[in-house]
């Protein structure tokens, strides 16, 4: 999936969190910033992605190291993501760490769509994905996905 995907996945991803599951958020600002943050992380490890662009010298580092849709796309990263961040304290944090994890989450389930996959278990190698996927870039098939994702926000705000 692309950058502008992935926020609104993100978006839709906190917005579910936040309503369906009952989070209580203190610093709704940050938690929903972290997960339009925390939504496109994962593709660190691209150097032409939006986040990739940014920050170039780390990019290039773990896509070399790692690969793409490997280390960051997978169950480890969550987990040191969540564990890492939960070492800091200061108001919002608990919003922060939660906002993040849901971004990143909500990346992973996106690029599970396409057929590449994500290496879910790294450091298995093998490569994960849904039975049903969506080309990386297509016109129709991101347009399908973000369509859906938006409907969803939207009833989720209503509701």
């Amino acid at each position: 999936m692309k950058g502008p995907t992935h926020i609104v996945g993100g978006l839709a991803a906190a917005t579910f969190t936040a309503n369906i599951l009952s989070v209580p958020n203190q610093e709704p600002m940050i938690f929903y910033g972290a997960a339009l943050f925390g939504a496109i992380i994962p593709d660190i490890c691209h150097p032409r992605s939006m986040i990739g662009r940014t920050v170039p010298l780390l990019s290039n580092l773990l896509s070399k190291m790692f690969g793409h849709r490997s280390i960051t796309h997978s169950l480890l990263f969550i987990f040191l993501i969540y564990f890492g961040l939960e070492q800091f304290e200061f108001r919002g944090s608990y919003d922060l760490q939660l906002g993040i994890v849901v971004g990143v989450i909500s990346h992973i389930l996106l690029d599970l769509l396409t057929p590449q996959g994500t290496k879910l278990f790294y450091p298995i190698k093998s490569n994960i994905r849904i039975p049903f996927y969506v080309k990386t870039g297509s016109i129709i098939g991101e347009t399908s996905v973000m369509a859906i994702l938006i409907v969803m926000t939207i009833y989720l705000l209503v509701v």
